[in-house]
């Protein structure tokens, strides 16, 4: 996928997990697609619009943060080699080349899950050491939006018996 900003040209590649040839299986049919983590967004949105201040957040890029197990990166993929014609066209040559995940791709029946899987992990892990902090980003992320609620811009004194 072609994205242009601020006058440059980015490219992003794009998984179709469910792709395959005939009679083969596709990538997806190999990963259990994981239970349904996410907060349901009409609560969140409107837990969100019960205060007077906003606090939002975006994990840049949250798919390329989780890094692949050693014994899972051998999942693969391959891409035809292009090549640019004289009018600034690619075009796919014949030759295919192997590539190997080392981060999870989006695009996959199991993508959802992960980075949600990943962030309830998080927030397990510090829940005694940041308690307020673990269960907002507990219940208020959805995949990899933050989205929630105080009372004043200091940020201390969240409503919390909102969000556990």
């Amino acid at each position: 996928m072609k994205k242009e900003k601020l006058g440059e040209t980015r490219w992003r590649i794009y998984f179709d997990g469910s792709s395959h040839e005939d009679h083969a299986p596709s990538l997806n049919d190999a990963p259990e697609m994981g239970p349904n983590l996410l907060p349901e967004i009409l609560a969140t949105l409107l837990r969100f619009r019960l205060h007077p201040v906003g606090i939002i957040g975006d994990i840049g890029r949250s798919f390329l943060q989780l890094s692949l197990h050693k014994r899972d990166r051998d999942l693969t993929f391959f891409w035809y080699r292009v090549i640019r014609d004289r009018d600034g066209n690619y075009d796919p040559t014949g030759e295919m080349i192997t590539y190997r995940f080392t981060r999870l791709p989006f695009g996959l029946t199991c993508s959802p899950f992960l980075p949600s899987a990943t962030i309830r992990e998080l927030a397990d892990m510090y829940k005694a050491e940041f308690p307020i902090a673990a269960a907002l980003v507990d219940n208020c992320t959805c995949i990899h939006d933050f989205a929630v609620g105080a009372e004043n811009d200091d940020c201390v004194s969240f409503t919390t018996s909102l969000y556990t």
